[in-house]
């Protein structure tokens, strides 16, 4: 078997394989990326778990973890290594902080192949232990943060997000990283006018749940759709004060996670995506809404001020009054936010679509491919 150019390695990807069950914002990125190689003239190989190999339209060959990685400790590792070394590529890309960082930057620097470490959240790159808790990420264990911390030693380049997630990664840990924006694909299948403000998400602290609800109690005539998706065992509490809140809520829907399709329907009718989020890196909620020409509102975060600069919703800057008054305006003067939705469709199309990010991943890999001859 040919060595290949580049291995994307991102476990829980497989759903965008087979089109059965979900998957989340870093598989999402990560299924772009490799797509986007491969169409960029690279050999790509994605590793995998819980689907058979196979081979993309684009030429993306699947390479499948064994079973093994579903075990702990040094049999999860293993069957790491396994995939790694089949998978057999010059350039390896692995996304998220967490043990694996470090398993598949050892890995890199062991045989001699090049490693990119790229960032999917601002918490990344935290030393906040308190906001890690909130996370409730395995960051907050210290074996986790001892192998992360020895990847980022492992690595020949890093990429991040937007400017403020670069500012941290120099901050905190002394990288000096790439800057490539997360993508996007341009979808210009929205219904005409807005059913509903959309939240979707974890039921965990870090994405706020609780605030999205107290947003729809003090606006019971606006409709609300909330898309919980699965949580840290930690978080079951919080998980059941949501369920409980909003079925005391007749304008409020909670809905559990659904495939990629019936979540983009969703996308596609909503009259705005609401964020609640503590941080986040560059959130695939809000790319997903304005690929459809839906705006975004934001209570807090704002990824180098891009909503406010360009136009493509409202950053309330931790206002909840602002927020609610942001929601009712849309609600009232839904001409607004397909205005402000207009104005996202072409920020993505010039700034995340495909044909724009691709090239500069490809040009990444290739300098390293270059620099490892």
């Amino acid at each position: 078997m040919r060595r290949a150019d580049v291995v994307v390695y991102e476990p829980f990807a497989g759903p965008l394989y087979t089109g059965n069950g979900a998957a989340g914002g870093a598989e999402l990125q990560s299924f772009y990326l490799a797509r986007a190689l491969a169409s960029g003239g690279l050999h790509v190989r994605h590793v995998v778990a819980e689907i058979g190999a196979m081979r993309t339209a684009e030429g993306v060959e699947v390479v499948p973890l064994s079973r093994a990685y579903g075990g702990r400790g040094i049999t999860r590792r293993r069957a790491i290594l396994s995939a790694l070394a089949r998978a057999d590529g010059q350039v390896y890309v692995q996304r998220c902080a967490g043990m694996e960082t470090g398993v598949v930057g050892v890995f890199a620097r062991a045989a001699r192949r090049r490693f990119i470490f790229s960032a999917s959240s601002d918490g990344d790159f935290t030393r906040d232990r308190t906001m890690m808790s909130k996370v409730g990420g395995s960051l907050e264990e210290w074996p986790t943060r001892v192998q992360y911390r020895v990847g980022l030693r492992c690595v020949h380049a890093v990429v991040a997000q937007t400017e403020q997630q670069a500012e941290l990664a120099r901050e905190s840990f002394r990288l000096a990283p790439d800057i490539i924006r997360s993508f996007s694909a341009p979808e210009r299948s929205r219904a005409s006018g807005g059913e509903a403000f959309l939240w979707v998400g974890s039921l965990t602290p870090v994405k706020d749940p609780l605030s999205f609800l107290t947003l729809a109690e003090q606006l019971p005539d606006v409709p609300f759709v909330m898309v919980g998706a699965p949580h840290p065992a930690q978080w079951h509490d919080l998980a059941t004060t949501v369920r409980e809140r909003a079925g005391k809520l007749a304008n409020l829907e909670l809905l559990s996670p659904r495939p990629r399709d019936e979540l983009l329907d969703l996308y596609g009718r909503a009259v705005a995506i609401v964020n609640t989020s503590l941080f986040e890196g560059f959130p695939n909620t809000f790319l997903e809404a304005w690929a459809r020409a839906v705006p975004a509102l934001s209570f807090r975060i704002d990824p180098d001020g891009v909503i406010s600069r360009e136009g493509l919703g409202v950053a309330a800057g931790g206002s909840l009054e602002l927020l609610t008054q942001s929601v009712n305006r849309y609600a009232a003067e839904p001409e607004v936010a397909r205005a402000a939705g207009e104005i996202a469709y072409r920020y993505i199309v010039r700034e995340h679509a495909p044909e724009v990010i691709g090239p500069q991943w490809v040009s990444l890999v290739e300098r390293l491919l270059r620099n490892s001859n």
